[in-house]
C-alpha cells in the first residue's frame, strides 16, 4: 500500500505565546471539550481530511483523542511559526501559506493580543463599544505574507480535497472560503469563527457566510456564543454541514464523516 502523504500528526498549543502582553478574559480561556463516542469507519484505513486554517497552535483539543482517524492538515504563514509546528511535530504536514480568494501579498496585522491577529485592521469604532476588549485588538507592527487559495494548494499536490474544515482567520473566513471554489461541493462540514458586528474593517459578517455556502449544500446547524463583548452577541463559532435530508445518497465513508461532524461537534440531531 502506498504511504499517503497526508497521513499526519499535529498538537493543539499557542505557538506566539510570548506576544500575550495582555491577560485574556476569563471567558477566552480554553476549556476542555466533553469526550464523544467516536463511530467506527466503515473501513479501518479510512481517515478523515481535516484542514485547519489558522492553525498555529495545532489541531483542536477536541479532535486530539480522534487522531488514529485524522489527517489534518495545518496552514499557518508566519515563517517562524511554520517552522516551530515541523520542529515540534515532524510527522506532521504544514503548509505555510496565508490563504485569501486570490494569489497575493498582503498585510499582517500583528495585534498585542496573537489571537486578534489578522490580514484585516480593527474596527476602532466599534471596538471603542468594548473596554475590556480593545486593547487586545492594538496593532503592533504589520508584515507582508504570501496568500494563495486552496484549490490552487490542491491543483498543484499541495493540499487534498478536504472533508471537514476548521477557520479562525479574524473576519477573513469569507475570503478564505471563496479561495476553497468548487471543492466546497466535496466537503461534508465546516467549524468557523463568525461575526454578527464588524470587529475588523471591511469583514463579510454571518449571514454572508450563510449565503456562500448555501450554494454548495452547507447549511448552518449550530452557533456557540462566546462571551467576550459585555453579554452583547457580536462572536460565535458556527458550524455548517451537508443537509441530513441527502444522508441516503451518500457512501458509506460521507455517511461514517457526517456522523463524527455531528458528535465531535455535539450537533443536534432535531
Amino acid at each position: 500500500m502506498k504511504s499517503n502523504p497526508f497521513k499526519l500528526f499535529s498538537s493543539r498549543k499557542p505557538a506566539t505565546e510570548s506576544l500575550l502582553a495582555v491577560p485574556l478574559p476569563a471567558a477566552m480561556e480554553a476549556s476542555e471539550p466533553s469526550m464523544p463516542t467516536f463511530p467506527e469507519p466503515p473501513s479501518a484505513e479510512m481517515r478523515i481530511r481535516l484542514a485547519d486554517v489558522g492553525s498555529a497552535g495545532g489541531l483542536q483539543a477536541k479532535w486530539r483523542p480522534h487522531m488514529a482517524w485524522l489527517e489534518p492538515v495545518l496552514f499557518e504563514p508566519s515563517p517562524q511559526s511554520a517552522q516551530n509546528l515541523r520542529a515540534k511535530f515532524p510527522e506532521a504536514h504544514v503548509v505555510q501559506a496565508g490563504l485569501s480568494n486570490a494569489v497575493e501579498s498582503r498585510k499582517l496585522h500583528i495585534t498585542k493580543n496573537p489571537f486578534c491577529i489578522s490580514v484585516l485592521e480593527p474596527n476602532e469604532v466599534l471596538l471603542a463599544e468594548y473596554p475590556n476588549m480593545q486593547p487586545h485588538f492594538v496593532v503592533q507592527r504589520s508584515i507582508d505574507i504570501a496568500c494563495t487559495r486552496y484549490d490552487a494548494l490542491h491543483r498543484e499536490g499541495k493540499a487534498p480535497q478536504p472533508d471537514l474544515v476548521k477557520i479562525d482567520v479574524q473576519g477573513f473566513e469569507y475570503e478564505v472560503l471563496q479561495g476553497f471554489g468548487d471543492l466546497l461541493h466535496g466537503c461534508l462540514g465546516i467549524e468557523l469563527e463568525a461575526h454578527f458586528y464588524p470587529l475588523y474593517k471591511q469583514q463579510k459578517l454571518l449571514p454572508d457566510l450563510i449565503s456562500l455556502l448555501e450554494p454548495f449544500g452547507l447549511v448552518l446547524r449550530k452557533i456557540e456564543y462566546v462571551p467576550h463583548f459585555l453579554g452583547e452577541v457580536v462572536e460565535v463559532n458556527a458550524f455548517f454541514t451537508k443537509r441530513r435530508s441527502k444522508l441516503k445518497s451518500f457512501d458509506a465513508r460521507q455517511r461514517w464523516i457526517h456522523r463524527v461532524a455531528e458528535q465531535v461537534w455535539q450537533l443536534p440531531s432535531r
